[in-house]
C-alpha cells in the first residue's frame, strides 16, 4: 500500500519543468490579450482644401467676347497673352516647389495673399510694402495673381474704347478678380469644401 500511495503523489506533483513553463505561457497569453486590447480607430487626415486653378482675366474677357463683339483679331491676340500667362505660372508653381523645399517664398511673391494688382490694373491700388505671406500656397497665389494683373495690362490696348470694349472689359476683370478672391479665401478656411 505505501508503494501505491507513493505512486500517486508522485503522480499528484507536477514536474517543477512543466509547471513553470505552463505558467509563463499563460502568462505570456494575458499580457499579448491585454495589449491588443480594442484599438481606437486613427482619425482620418483632413484633407486640404482643393487647390484654385491661377486666376485669368484673359479666360474671363473671353468668355464675353460676343457680349464685347470682338473680332477674330482681338481674339488671336488674347489667346496669345493666355499662353505667355499659362507659361509665367508654370515658372510660378516651380518656383513655389522649391521655395517650399527650401521654407522660403517664392521669387516675386511679397504680400498677404490677396490679388495683386498694381495701379493702374482693374481695381487696382499703388502697392506698398506688404508682409511676406504666410506659407507657400499663399506666396504662390500671391505670384499668379501679379502674373494676372501683368497680363489683362497687356491685353488692355487691345479692346477698344470707341466701342465700350475697355470699359466693359474692365469690369469684366475686375468681378472676376473679386470673385476669385473671395473663393481663394473661402478655400483656405479649415474644414471648407470645394471653392469652384
Amino acid at each position: 500500500m505505501s508503494g501505491a500511495r507513493r505512486r500517486r503523489s508522485r503522480l499528484a506533483i507536477p514536474s517543477p519543468q512543466r509547471g513553470t513553463s505552463g505558467a509563463r505561457l499563460w502568462v505570456t497569453v494575458a499580457l499579448g490579450l491585454a495589449c491588443a486590447g480594442p484599438q481606437k480607430p486613427r482619425p482620418a487626415p483632413e484633407r486640404p482644401p482643393p487647390r484654385l486653378p491661377p486666376p485669368s482675366s484673359i479666360l474671363a474677357v473671353l468668355g464675353h467676347r460676343e457680349e464685347l463683339a470682338l473680332d477674330g483679331g482681338q481674339v488671336a491676340q488674347l489667346v496669345e497673352i493666355q499662353r505667355e500667362l499659362d507659361r509665367e505660372n508654370a515658372e510660378a508653381s516651380e518656383s513655389a516647389a522649391a521655395a517650399a523645399a527650401k521654407g522660403a517664398a517664392p521669387k516675386g511673391a511679397g504680400g498677404d495673399g490677396r490679388p495683386a494688382r498694381p495701379h493702374g490694373a482693374p481695381g487696382g491700388s499703388r502697392r506698398d510694402k506688404r508682409a511676406e505671406p504666410a506659407n507657400a500656397e499663399e506666396a504662390l497665389y500671391e505670384a499668379v495673381s501679379e502674373n494676372d494683373t501683368r497680363a489683362f495690362l497687356r491685353a488692355e490696348p487691345i479692346f477698344s474704347k470707341a466701342k465700350g470694349q475697355w470699359d466693359r472689359a474692365r469690369e469684366i476683370a475686375e468681378s472676376y478678380r473679386s470673385d476669385y478672391a473671395d473663393r481663394w479665401e473661402k478655400a483656405r478656411r479649415p474644414g471648407s469644401g470645394s471653392a469652384r
